[in-house]
């Protein structure tokens, strides 16, 4: 067993010895509340173990690493929403399913994610774990609708371009794949500024365009109003229309094809022109290791900790007096 840390030891294990201390302290302090500040003592100690992620190396899966890396710029703003993909699906499902597919066909790749919405940051840096990219798709979502402030599709560019630079620089010897996922529409009221800064790092990939021309609805994320569908200021359904216009730009400016994505079952003609996959030899010390986590173990008691404190909050939450108690207290 060994330690795939979600943070850098060097900030998680100050981090959770303060919490601890600060638990243990008010354990002694406060006799009268002595099981709430156990429990709390014990809800740190289990969030640590999931923070430090214990994983277990799957040596029968281990492979060589492939000569590929793998970059997705994925769109996640709240007309990705929309639902008109392969019929009333919504757009991130069809991007769900092609990052999947990329992933099959670049297996051993190093694979990095930055997405975008209001603004954009790198959600995963370059890594050898397909393991953790498959699980980021896997809970992919759109940011809650409240928390939008326009949408541009040039958000991610000089996270991108820093990113295939360094990489450029650190593995000049293998191949860079961008496939860039969205729909292409700006609602920040600016132009978009051109991708073609970061063409001369780029060799293969693609862009991938979803929705439809006619446009598609798209429900809220997060909020009261979570679950319906938006409206525009005179009341009527929001629709949200594809760019194409705007996503075949982006591709001309990386020098990738554009293919519009209707179907999960459509092949991904030419992102891979030019590109073969090849291992890199052993002697450079580049194996792409297989995990099985283990922080599964501490997160099945943690829920059930943090289901009892919230029990206990919400049971100490001041109570409105009904009729009968107002009655019986007049009595």
């Amino acid at each position: 067993m060994r330690l795939e840390p979600l943070l850098p030891l060097w900030a998680s294990i100050p981090l959770f010895l303060l919490l601890l201390g600060f638990c243990a302290a008010l354990l002694v302090v406060r006799p009268r509340q002595r099981v709430a500040w156990l429990r709390r003592c014990l809800m740190v100690l289990l969030m640590a173990v999931v923070a430090i992620r214990p994983v277990t190396p799957l040596e029968g899966e281990q492979v060589q690493r492939m000569n590929a890396n793998v970059f997705f710029v994925v769109d996640r703003t709240g007309s990705m929403n929309a639902e008109d993909y392969n019929g009333e699906q919504t757009r991130l499902e069809g991007v769900k399913a092609d990052m999947q597919r990329i992933m099959d066909m670049t297996e051993g790749s190093r694979y990095s994610i930055i997405a975008f919405d209001s603004t954009a940051a790198e959600q995963l840096p370059l890594t050898t774990d397909a393991g953790a990219a498959k699980a980021w798709v896997d809970t992919l979502s759109t940011e809650p609708t409240a928390y939008s402030k326009g949408s541009n599709v040039d958000r991610p560019l000089q996270t991108l371009k820093t990113s295939l630079a360094e990489t450029k620089r650190d593995d000049p010897d293998s191949q860079i794949l961008v496939y860039v996922l969205s729909d292409g529409e700006n609602t920040d009221g600016r132009d978009a500024s051109p991708f073609g800064e970061a063409k001369p790092f780029v060799d293969a990939g693609g862009v991938l365009g979803y929705g439809t021309e006619s446009g598609g609805p798209m429900k809220a994320r997060g909020g009261e109003n979570d679950g319906k569908y938006i409206t525009d200021g005179n009341g009527k359904q929001g629709v949200s229309v594809i760019d194409e216009q705007q996503l075949e730009k982006i591709a001309q400016d990386l020098g990738v094809p554009y293919l519009h994505r209707t179907d999960p079952d459509e092949p991904i003609e030419g992102t891979m022109e030019g590109v073969t996959l090849k291992p890199i030899p052993l002697e450079k010390g580049n194996r792409a290791t297989a995990f099985e986590d283990w922080y599964w173990v501490a997160s099945i008691p943690l829920a059930a900790l943090f289901i009892w404190e919230l029990g206990e909050l919400t049971y100490r939450l001041p109570r409105r007096l009904d009729r009968y108690d107002i009655t019986g207290a007049a009595r």
